[in-house]
């Protein structure tokens, strides 16, 4: 889950663009941008849709920032209820908003966006081949990394689902 604190993307639109993925990945994982997608109708590129893949070592990331909500079905209905929560999945195949980082920008993300517990006054970076945030103790010389400034508990109604960290970019 991915919440947009401080961030440039909230205001420049060209911070912002469209994804879609081959399999299901969490709201919040760190994407790289491919190719172009091609339409599925007319066979002409999307132009501001790109194929979203697992980063590799020392490629730029955007973040994946989901904009649907809970939805089930229920006894054949479709039900769309809600703001967005915690833990949503985007699937295969399905158009999603990515945001692309500016030095500083502000975001706050679930500890399931991270592969172990982050720390405040630690950091994470992208990790190859994943797409959650590493833990890191240090910040990297180089390359994509956020540092952890704040922990807070998520609550969704009465429960409570864990812990959300705010991020701050301080190396792309």
């Amino acid at each position: 889950m991915v919440y947009s604190g401080k961030m440039a993307s909230n205001v420049l639109d060209s911070m912002l663009a469209n994804a879609k993925a081959a399999e299901a990945i969490k709201d919040g994982s760190l994407v790289k941008l491919g190719d172009l997608v091609t339409d599925d109708v007319y066979g002409d590129a999307e132009y501001d849709t790109y194929k979203a893949e697992k980063p590799a070592d020392g490629e730029e990331v955007v973040i994946a920032d989901y904009a649907g909500i809970s939805e089930g079905a229920i006894a054949g209905n479709e039900y769309k209820l809600g703001v967005k929560l915690h833990d949503l999945m985007i699937p295969a195949g399905e158009v999603f908003r990515v945001r692309r980082l500016a030095l500083h920008d502000k975001f706050w993300l679930a500890e399931d966006n991270f592969d172990a517990a982050p720390t405040v006054g630690k950091f994470a970076t992208a990790e190859a081949g994943k797409y959650t945030h590493k833990v890191a103790d240090e910040k990297p010389a180089s390359g994509y990394a956020v540092k952890i400034i704040a922990e807070k508990g998520m609550t969704v109604g009465m429960k409570a689902n864990g812990n959300i960290f705010l991020c701050e970019v301080v190396s792309l």
